[in-house]
């Protein structure tokens, strides 16, 4: 009886183990998950590629837009309920520059904010992030990432 009961708890054991790694990846996989999302016509383009690590969100974002100047950079925010407010760190025409820049998630779509900007130590940034509109017709759709 007694090699029962120990033989018992050595496989509640091993069996606690095991579900504290399966826990552990699938944390790990939580923890840092890809995103994908584009806008995509015959002439304009938007790009944008999430790796949510944590709390922080990183990425690329890419503009390509008819008769103006492409930019691409990268990303570094967080989501505030359904807002991804992020710094944008890009390169246009040789000329590094730095900005905020706002999408709103709906379903899996995120749509950029637009509204009054100033520029603070040579960032430019929302004047007021809570009165931004996201009305714009360019819904970047998610999309299998590459």
């Amino acid at each position: 009886m007694l090699m029962a009961l120990l033989a018992s708890c050595k496989l509640q054991s091993r069996e606690k183990e095991e579900e504290k790694k399966a826990e552990g990846q699938a944390t790990t996989k939580t923890d840092q998950l890809s995103n994908c999302y584009e806008y995509v016509t015959q002439s304009d383009t938007v790009v944008l590629r999430l790796l949510h690590v944590g709390e922080n969100i990183t990425g690329m974002l890419v503009y390509k837009f008819k008769e103006k100047d492409s930019n691409k950079g990268t990303i570094l925010g967080s989501m505030q309920g359904d807002i991804l407010l992020a710094r944008y760190k890009f390169m246009s025409e040789g000329t590094q520059s730095e900005r905020q820049v706002a999408f709103k998630k709906s379903g899996n779509t995120f749509t950029e904010g637009y509204g009054e900007s100033v520029e603070v130590n040579g960032v430019t940034k929302f004047k007021n992030v809570d009165s931004l509109d996201f009305s714009s017709s360019i819904k970047l759709q998610e999309v299998p990432c590459p």
